[in-house]
């Protein structure tokens, strides 16, 4: 049932934003980026005309929102040698949105997310007569941004803080008997990528994340100790106010 719910959401999500991605698209200048941004425009100086007629190439100062798909994988990383968890990957997809600020090459800023996983794995225990299972269902951060800007290019690092849903159990095979248990995780993340404008407007994104989480015990048959991470890929698109 959560894999539905999740994959109905992420595709309400992504229907929901196209129009605004397509509408950015129409209205995109593919020239110059020289675009008023909600706040103080920056003293961009990494791609000058030479001729004075635009401050820059590209100016990627001012706030953002898009939307996103990743390949995620979880690793439960138990710490009973009897609990095996084992790891899992899917498909996941979100929103994010930021702001950022340019001086010359340098981009900085700050950065917000929220994605929906399937990431769900059922395995038998050390003791066979057992199953052991582990599963997240989303996971968000909030980052800072730290990049270099090369004309409609720009590479960048970022860090900050990760939540996470955890789900797990144990099940007595011969009764099927849940005990389970669940929690919220909180962590660091880190990681980089690259961003392309393609127009004024719209840019395009990809990006690896590695979230490490923070020790939990879950209550099942007994307590189990867990210290989860979570790895992506990301492929995102952003509209540029």
């Amino acid at each position: 049932m959560s894999v539905q719910i999740n994959r109905t959401s992420i595709s309400r999500a992504m229907a929901s934003l196209t129009g605004v991605l397509l509408t950015a698209l129409v209205m995109s200048n593919c020239g110059y980026a020289d675009q008023p941004f909600a706040f103080t425009k920056s003293n961009c100086d990494s791609a000058c005309d030479s001729l004075g007629g635009h401050e820059c190439v590209y100016d990627w100062s001012g706030p953002y929102v898009g939307l996103h798909s990743a390949w995620s994988f979880l690793d439960p990383q138990s710490e009973a040698l009897n609990h095996v968890q084992n790891s899992s990957n899917g498909f996941a997809g979100g929103i994010h949105g930021g702001i950022n600020r340019q001086k010359g090459h340098a981009v900085f800023g700050v950065e917000m997310d929220y994605t929906l996983t399937d990431l769900d794995n059922v395995s038998p225990c050390f003791n066979p007569a057992y199953n052991c299972a582990a599963s997240s269902n989303w996971n968000a951060s909030v980052r800072g941004r730290l990049g270099f800007a090369y004309d409609r290019f720009l590479f960048f690092g970022t860090a900050g803080y990760a939540f996470a849903d955890y789900h797990g159990y144990t099940q007595l095979v011969a009764t099927a008997t849940k005990f389970a248990d669940d929690a919220t995780l909180t962590g660091g993340t880190y990681g980089g990528g690259i961003e392309y404008a393609v127009s004024r407007n719209l840019r395009l994104r990809s990006e690896y994340r590695f979230s490490n989480f923070s020790e939990e015990t879950l209550n099942y048959d007994r307590g189990y100790t867990v210290s989860p991470n979570i790895q992506s890929v990301n492929f995102g698109a952003t509209v540029a106010f």
